[in-house]
């Protein structure tokens, strides 16, 4: 049971446990914004209830883009609670379940930031005493974020939180545990003054401030697909052989060819015998993913239940000019609940998921061996965001019901937000 907490906080969706703090997705009723409520379970001593407290503080004491905001934090009828800002709840451990790691591209301002983050929290006394990858929240609409402020501590200095740090970041790039795996030998374009940097944290020769100034000095930029630049005499040059076809090809046409000509070559044969007109070439079409038989329903539980119920089935009939479309919410949908989504329940197994819809709609995939009542039922199976054609994602293979999650709807001409799925293939 949760605990009696002031009543502008109304409990939606328990989301699971972090140890022995549970986890509420919640509604602050009188800034009408969706929030994170976390307390410690209710075999939670007094001196357990302090040191969630103490950890809370501090953190609600830090301004930064990379920490998780605490709103408020205190004691209620005998129990503890904080509320901290609602950014998804995604964890790099939650991405690493499913093979994902920290794009290469997004890494050194969310590792460093992360560093800088560590440093301000330390700065205001706090030890977060139980940084692994289960306390960085990484979403797609947010930076990451250092959370989990309150977990029952397994180290108890400051120093020993960066060390935790740099190893969190070293398997956020690799994907791995083995700490002779290094950022630079799996994630091309990373130097090796990466590598060095978490090294020297790792060994205690970096505080967070250390780390965050090292990692904020090396140099990096994504690799691109160069670009062909034309200068003017090229252009030119490619503008006359283009007006010289032009005006061969009008000559071409007004000549009169004789094809026994001996300035032809090839000559033409004059016993090969003319295609019929009816004649056709048979195409034979490469193989193609054919998709496994599924329904689709919405999935609405933060809300009413119900959102375009009946156009959900649209998405599996392969006809573009027919879709599912969210309702228009008047702010961003964060600011309204945590997401709404399509749950899709495949006859057979699956091993990856084709969405096309709106561009910009961002997602997260999600498993169950049958559709679950609430959000915290489902198991993470990816997430990303929709641009023009068909993302295709692998997942998992499993049988079962699969969710597709809208965390973020793209801004419509009206001022409104909505989300438009055009459809969805789930292939074996």
């Amino acid at each position: 049971m949760p605990p009696r907490l002031p009543e502008r906080y109304r409990l939606n969706v328990r989301l699971g446990s972090d140890g022995d703090v549970e986890e509420w997705l919640a509604t602050d009723e009188q800034l009408e914004r969706p929030v994170l409520i976390r307390f410690p379970g209710p075999a939670g001593t007094p001196d357990r209830m302090d040191g969630f407290l103490k950890g809370v503080r501090a953190a609600a004491a830090t301004s930064h883009q990379h920490v998780q905001k605490v709103f408020a934090a205190g004691e209620f009828h005998g129990s503890a609670f904080a509320v901290a800002e609602w950014d998804g709840a995604v964890t790099v451990a939650d991405r690493l379940k499913v093979g994902e790691t920290i794009p290469v591209a997004e890494y050194l301002p969310n590792a460093a930031g992360l560093a800088d983050g560590l440093s301000a929290f330390h700065a205001n006394g706090g030890i977060h005493g139980a940084i692994d990858a289960a306390a960085i929240h990484f979403s797609a609409a947010h930076p990451a974020r250092l959370a989990g402020f309150g977990r029952i501590p397994t180290t108890s200095t400051q120093e020993e939180d960066t060390v935790a740090l740099a190893h969190v970041l070293r398997t956020a790039i690799t994907g791995s545990d083995n700490p002779w795996v290094l950022p630079s030998q799996v994630a091309e374009g990373l130097p090796g003054s990466v590598d060095e940097a978490l090294t020297a944290a790792a060994a205690g020769s970096l505080d967070a401030a250390g780390l965050a100034a090292a990692l904020r000095a090396i140099p990096f930029s994504p690799r691109q697909e160069p670009r062909v630049a034309w200068s003017p005499r090229g252009l030119f040059a490619f503008a006359a052989i283009v007006v010289a076809i032009v005006v061969l090809a009008a000559l071409g046409l007004r000549l009169d060819i004789d094809p026994d000509s001996p300035f032809l070559y090839p000559a033409a044969s004059s016993e090969r015998e003319p295609t019929s007109p009816t004649t056709t070439i048979p195409i034979v079409e490469a193989p193609v993913d054919q998709s496994v038989a599924a329904t689709a329903i919405a999935y609405d539980p933060l809300g009413d239940g119900a959102e375009n119920n009946d156009d959900a089935e649209a998405v599996l009939d392969g006809d573009r000019g027919t879709s599912w479309q969210t309702e228009r919410y008047p702010g961003p949908l964060p600011d309204t609940k945590a997401g709404v989504g399509l749950v899709l329940t495949a006859d057979g197994p699956i091993s990856a998921i084709e969405i096309s819809g709106s561009r910009d709609t961002r997602y997260m995939l999600a498993w169950a061996t049958e559709p679950q009542p609430t959000y915290d039922g489902w198991q993470p199976a990816g997430s990303g965001t929709l641009l023009t054609g068909i993302t295709r994602h692998q997942v998992p293979t499993a049988e079962g019901a699969w969710l597709i999650w809208l965390t973020h709807l793209p801004e419509q001409s009206d001022g409104t937000f909505a989300a438009e799925i055009w459809s969805v293939s789930l292939i074996p």
